[in-house]
């Protein structure tokens, strides 16, 4: 498995990936600037704008860059670099790499990296990719059909939480019982991190301290690895 995820192949088929990923923003932000200044916006203003997304989406990626660090001993730095640059999500690919490596034997993510076979790492490369597919075969024929109903009822914006909402209480249901039930460490380093962003986002609520809003899931992982030192300490 390790001659895979070091391979010189590998590596040069995701820098295609991200240099392609890259590619394609910058000409969409080419069309967009061009767009805009067609309808009289002055480059002051855009050059403003430009400025203060690039802060706002380099703070919020610090969770990412964290997150990228957890998935490193799990599925290597090359994979890991590409799942989290543009199409991954760090609670995504673990799940799905515990539930591959207890069901071909192995009792941990970071076991199955030491011992497992090329063969065995394309069936985690597969189902990675396979899985979040199903969102688009599900948007593409309903998305715009649903965006649609949604906006024409009379308590859209109402409906637009209450979707939300029921999304992640189902995401919750099906995570966090396994999170909890699974491993004592592992619930205690959860719980620490729901801890530390339950209390950081009652601080950000003020108004001097709103700017840590953007650092919540940052902080929380960060804490919660963290902590796991001493959880293992205690409990091992």
């Amino acid at each position: 498995m390790k001659e895979i995820i070091n391979s010189p192949l590998l590596t040069i088929l995701i820098v295609i990936g991200l240099v392609y990923i890259a590619g394609f923003a910058l000409l969409y932000l080419k069309k967009a600037y061009a767009h805009c200044l067609e309808l009289g916006i002055s480059r002051e203003k855009l050059k403003t704008v430009i400025k203060s997304s690039l802060f706002f989406s380099i703070v919020p990626s610090l969770s990412i860059v964290v997150g990228l660090f957890v998935l490193i001993p799990v599925l290597g730095t090359i994979w890991s670099w590409w799942r989290l640059s543009v199409i991954g999500s760090l609670s995504y690919e673990t799940m799905i790499s515990s539930s591959v490596a207890s069901a071909i034997g192995f009792e941990s993510s970071v076991q199955m990296l030491e011992q497992a076979t090329a063969r065995q790492f394309g069936v985690v490369m597969i189902l990675m990719s396979v899985g979040m597919l199903s969102g688009f075969f599900v948007l593409i024929p309903l998305g715009k059909k649903l965006c649609m109903s949604v906006q024409k009822t009379e308590n859209a914006s109402t409906w637009k939480y209450v979707l939300s909402g029921v999304f992640m209480m189902c995401l919750f249901s099906v995570y966090v019982p396994v999170l909890l039930i699974g491993d004592t460490i592992q619930a205690l380093v959860m719980i620490t991190g729901l801890i530390i962003a339950v209390a950081l986002g009652v601080l950000s609520s003020k108004p001097k301290l709103r700017w840590l809003g953007d650092f919540i899931m940052a902080f929380s992982m960060i804490g919660g690895m963290v902590s796991s030192l001493l959880w293992v300490k205690l409990f091992s």
